[in-house]
């Protein structure tokens, strides 16, 4: 049995420290916002402007500190995936080199692979951004399903720019595509960071305690 390329070594490790930072971010959050707890960014004075005496100020900023050292721990860990995923995929093409000049069958099967790369390619790559996420409000659904601020929209629930054609069509698509899929699972594709890099997350319409079905909202994006 032939031994794992370093780059699947590589992405297996990379997997195995997204799943830990993933497991700990989740622990943080369901810390920072259980009962009786301010949440993940909420005041931790009261409201003559002292510090509030029933809570650990210390073990909750210790937290909030860790949470935001994960969160960004975890977008280098799937930038770097990502690249481990292109390496994986460009060493499990074989290159066979020729003896004698190719058939005709050859040419028209070299051909067809020369068409086909570039629709292979356009069907990994994510479609242009179409939103911009501005805000995104705590204890929300969107917050739960991973969004954060300065996500680029790529796809919401299968519509994508490259589907509709259009700003405003990408948006009157979501308003009628929210209010029917509340309590399942949409996919969103968003680009996250600089390298953006494609993240994607599960978001689940529901009634919460804020407004709404999601907690977000969503600007156009027309750059």
């Amino acid at each position: 049995m032939a031994a794992p390329s370093p780059a699947l070594e590589e992405f297996q490790k990379l997997a195995k420290e997204k799943d830990a930072l993933e497991a700990e971010i989740k622990g943080l959050h369901e810390y920072l916002t259980e009962e009786g707890m301010p949440g993940v960014s909420g005041s931790l004075i009261d409201e003559e402007g002292f510090p509030r005496g029933d809570l650990d100020l210390y073990a909750i900023r210790k937290a909030r500190n860790r949470l935001a050292c994960a969160q960004t721990d975890h977008m280098e860990v799937m930038k770097k995936i990502e690249k481990a995923l292109v390496l994986i995929h460009s060493g499990s093409r074989v290159s066979v080199p020729r003896a004698t000049p190719a058939l005709r069958g050859d040419q028209e099967m070299d051909d067809a692979a020369d068409t086909a790369a570039p629709a292979e390619a356009q069907a990994v790559m994510p479609s242009p951004p179409f939103a911009l996420i501005d805000e995104v409000a705590e204890g929300s659904p969107a917050q739960a399903a991973g969004l954060v601020l300065g996500d680029q929209i790529c796809s919401f629930g299968g519509i994508s720019r490259l589907d509709t054609g259009d700003l405003n069509a990408c948006f009157a698509a979501i308003q009628q595509l929210v209010p029917r899929s509340a309590g399942t699972a949409l996919e969103v594709i968003v680009l996250r960071g600089n390298p953006p890099a494609r993240v994607p997350l599960q978001l689940t319409p529901r009634q919460w305690a804020g407004r709404g079905l999601l907690g977000c909202h969503m600007a156009p994006k027309t750059e």
